[in-house]
């Protein structure tokens, strides 16, 4: 590991606060340089200050800084720069004129430093016409910040340094030293002694891949996209991937193809999703005007536990709660495979993120969830011990369905109404029994009157026809105590009734109305939902 990147990883823990304050500061600056003319005290205050933040910063290590539509994170690290009105606002800066990465050296100087700010003060549209902020900083000689520019040298040497292919891999790395030996890059030899011919473009290597049925022709094509679709990759040409990756899915989920030969793609696809790729694609996920989100979603979901951490990460640091929606999509999209990298998210300090991490692991409905989620449930704001119970009743299973089921005995009557709720929206059968344990309990002083009437709403959306008889008796039975309340609950019951449908229910629905009484009626519109809606007869 170089040194200076080993000292980033030794100051981890200052790595984010010291990036949020330069970032911060720096973003005050640039305003300052728009806004007050060149001798003001105030703008060579500000500026100062801005200075010994970037420099303190420098001085752990050279530090990269991928520049998002809304904040920052830091290339190789694992920690997040929790994102402010300031970061945001200096990232939307940067944005705006095209940059996707900005790399600072240890020995950054105070001019390069002014001269950064003062090209990066220029509007958009001039520093387009100039050819680039990374030209602009050319053409002033500055050396200690560069923009839009990966260590190629340190991705392509990582495998040959001794360090795991696994890591190489995560930088974009074609590393599989046990593989097949790839075709020369350069040039493709004719038969016959014919003069070599040029190495195929990457769409003329699409269309043979699209064509091509044979396992071990098939794996060597990808293998020279990969070597092709890298360098774009290197380049941040992310608008010429995406176009690779729309041809390359469709191939993916051909049933045509071999098991290999998916699998050869998959593999692609992975390589060239990982780091800044998958950045440039959740910007446009988090760009309400963007239109292609769901081709996003499916290119997102093939990028496998890599891709996740990154929107895992992007959703902890945004402060947008249509980001937050967006990229939580994209979590469930991928299913299990997202699952690690959501539940860190239970422990984060703010609500909202909580509150997403514990309705995407009810989305994605695995059980090793329960867990977890049985601890939100204690969580001090209501919000997130609502959306647990939810997540768990949609989760289902005997744990899940337990856990859910222990609420209806708690004190916390909005906690057990809305169990009880979602036990019946999930149609949970195996709550049956207990809500009609429920129904049925003594209660002379009424206190479990509102939960009797939704476990018999909860009791109808299941759809269980086993819990007709027990209905048919509570409708029948003859109350001298609380007859109004008693009465509620048979309303009730009839409505459960209907909702389950069926022929003993459609005699028993024609009885009641014929019978005369308060009950007649209702008993009579319901019957008529019933033949509207076209219940089949038993």
């Amino acid at each position: 590991m170089p040194e200076d990147m080993k000292n980033i990883a030794d100051d981890s823990e200052r790595l984010a606060p010291a990036c949020q304050k330069a970032l911060g500061d720096t973003s005050k600056a640039l305003k300052a340089f728009a806004f007050y003319p060149e001798n003001h005290p105030l703008r060579r205050q500000i500026f100062d200050s801005a200075y010994q933040s970037m420099a303190a910063l420098a001085a752990m290590g050279r530090i990269s800084l991928i520049v998002q539509r809304g904040g920052f994170a830091i290339a190789g690290s694992q920690s997040v720069i929790e994102t402010n009105p300031m970061t945001k606002a200096l990232a939307q800066e940067l944005f705006a004129r095209e940059l996707q990465r900005i790399t600072i050296q240890p020995e950054l100087s105070l001019a390069d430093f002014s001269a950064l700010l003062s090209i990066l003060a220029v509007a958009p549209q001039k520093i387009a016409e100039e050819g680039g902020v990374g030209e602009m900083l050319a053409k002033a000689g500055v050396t200690t910040v560069t923009v839009n520019q990966i260590d190629v040298t340190a991705v392509f040497t990582k495998k040959t340094a001794g360090q795991p292919e696994q890591d190489a891999t995560e930088e974009g790395a074609v590393g599989d030293e046990e593989r097949e030996p790839e075709p020369e890059p350069e040039t493709v030899t004719a038969q016959s002694g014919a003069a070599p011919q040029a190495e195929p473009g990457i769409d003329q290597i699409l269309a043979a891949l699209a064509d091509e049925k044979d396992e071990s022709r098939y794996r060597q094509l990808t293998r020279l996209l990969l070597k092709k679709a890298l360098p774009l990759k290197l380049e941040g040409n992310f608008d010429r991937l995406y176009v690779v990756f729309l041809r390359l899915i469709p191939q993916l989920a051909d049933p045509a193809r071999s098991a290999a030969c998916r699998e050869a793609a998959l593999e692609v696809l992975e390589q060239l999703c990982l780091g800044e790729m998958a950045e440039h694609l959740l910007d446009h996920l988090e760009d309400v005007d963007f239109p292609q989100k769901e081709e996003i979603c499916r290119i997102l979901k093939l990028g496998g536990g890599g891709v996740a951490e990154a929107i895992a990460r992007r959703l902890a640091a945004t402060g947008s709660r249509a980001s937050r929606k967006a990229l939580g999509t994209a979590l469930v999209r991928m299913g299990t495979a997202a699952q690690p990298q959501v539940l860190p998210l239970l422990k984060d300090g703010r609500i909202a993120v909580v509150q997403m991490a514990v309705a995407i692991l009810g989305e994605i409905g695995t059980r090793d969830a329960v867990r977890a989620l049985t601890v939100t449930l204690q969580h001090p704001d209501q919000r997130v011990r609502m959306e647990s119970i939810r997540s768990l009743a949609r989760i289902g299973g005997m744990e899940a369905t337990g856990v859910v089921l222990s609420l209806i005995q708690a004190e916390d009557e909005a906690a057990a109404v809305q169990a009880i709720t979602w036990l019946g929206n999930c149609r949970n059968h195996a709550a049956l029994e207990p809500l009609l344990q429920l129904v049925a309990r003594r209660d002379l002083m009424g206190k479990l009157q509102v939960l009797k009437k939704e476990a018999l709403r909860a009791i109808g959306r299941i759809g269980d026809r086993r819990a007709l008889d027990p209905l048919f008796r509570l409708v029948r039975r003859r109350h001298l105590i609380a007859p109004a309340r008693r009465l509620e609950q048979k309303l009730s019951a009839i409505e459960a009734i209907a909702a389950l449908g069926g022929e003993q229910a459609r005699v028993f629905l024609q009885e009641i109305s014929a019978g005369g009484g308060e009950l007649a009626r209702p008993a009579q519109v319901v019957l008529e939902a019933m033949q509207h809606r076209g219940d089949e007869h038993e």
